[in-house]
């Protein structure tokens, strides 16, 4: 598939901030409601065909599950027995009236969950039940997106497969950006001064490259850190075109616009993917091999 343009101007960062602002609904009632893990591990969002969903989450008497379907353009809280609810996100309303309907939604259900009125990880947090600004969406910037960070997912996902560790591939509502992480096994102590989200995501050796849609102040990119960070990154080779150490970011980063239109970008993605893994051993101490898992070879139709 032809990944899209995500220019800073135009119809790209309103259907972004829409995106991201439901999206963060639906993180909220993950993180009320998951059983906690560590780094945070039980509270993203997980891609499907159609959007984004919750996955399975206990109520008090069943489950339910919280979706976006930007086919149809739509919310939709599905709960034990059958039962659904639906907010029409198409065509875009504020902000305030797709949060009301949403909490009626749960309440109609039985789901009883303490989310919090406001958004994350943005310089605008304006309380969800105040953001009564009229919205714009373009379905088809949607649809683009979701295609896009699918293709990314399945990039991502390919990568981890060898690593014999713990590791996923996340959408974190958060930021609104996909990631693959991968542990080794061993804790970190979070650097002095985190704060109580960084004490929690900071405190287990790890690595996560991601992709980032940007915000008003950057452009999408691609970008790779380590956890905790060694002193040599920024002299560290990366065998990637375009890729350089941002320290204000603390990141390696790998801008999206140079690579959307190249015929090889699954590729360039993949040799940035393996130089910071490479990083990780020769800068951090990571032992690759013992890391690494040589999957089973199985007959075609022999499971057993």
């Amino acid at each position: 598939m032809d990944w899209p343009r995500l220019p800073a101007d135009g119809r790209w960062p309103a259907t972004r901030d829409y995106l991201h602002l439901v999206s963060q609904m639906l993180g909220k009632l993950r993180l009320a409601l998951a059983s906690p893990l560590p780094e945070w591990a039980h509270t993203p969002l997980t891609l499907t065909p159609r959007g984004l969903t919750t996955r399975l989450l206990p109520i008090h008497d069943g489950a339910l599950e919280a979706s976006i379907d930007l086919v149809d353009g739509d919310i939709r809280v599905w709960v034990t027995g059958g039962r659904v609810e639906t907010i029409r996100l198409v065509p875009a309303r504020p902000i305030s009236m797709i949060w009301s309907e949403f909490r009626s939604a749960l309440e109609s259900v039985g789901a009883a969950a303490n989310l919090w009125d406001k958004p994350q990880e943005r310089a605008d947090a304006t309380p969800f039940s105040l953001d009564n600004r009229a919205r714009n969406y373009d379905p088809a910037l949607g649809a683009a997106w979701l295609g896009l960070i699918t293709d990314v997912h399945t990039l991502f996902d390919a990568w981890r497969s060898p690593f014999f560790g713990r590791s996923g591939v996340n959408f974190w509502w958060g930021g609104f950006d996909i990631t693959v992480a991968l542990y080794n096994g061993r804790p970190a102590v979070p650097p002095p001064g985190s704060n109580y989200l960084m004490r929690h995501d900071l405190d287990a050796e790890h690595m996560t490259i991601g992709f980032w849609p940007g915000d008003e102040a950057n452009d999408p990119m691609f970008f790779a850190y380590l956890v905790p960070e060694p002193a040599e990154c920024a002299g560290y080779p990366i065998d990637a075109p375009s890729t350089a150490w941002v320290a204000t970011m603390k990141e390696w980063v790998l801008p999206y616009e140079a690579l959307r239109a190249s015929a090889d970008r699954h590729e360039v993605v993949r040799r940035f993917m393996d130089a910071a893994f490479r990083a990780a051993g020769d800068l951090a101490g990571w032992d690759l091999p013992a890391l690494t898992y040589a999957a089973p070879t199985l007959a075609p139709g022999r499971l057993a």
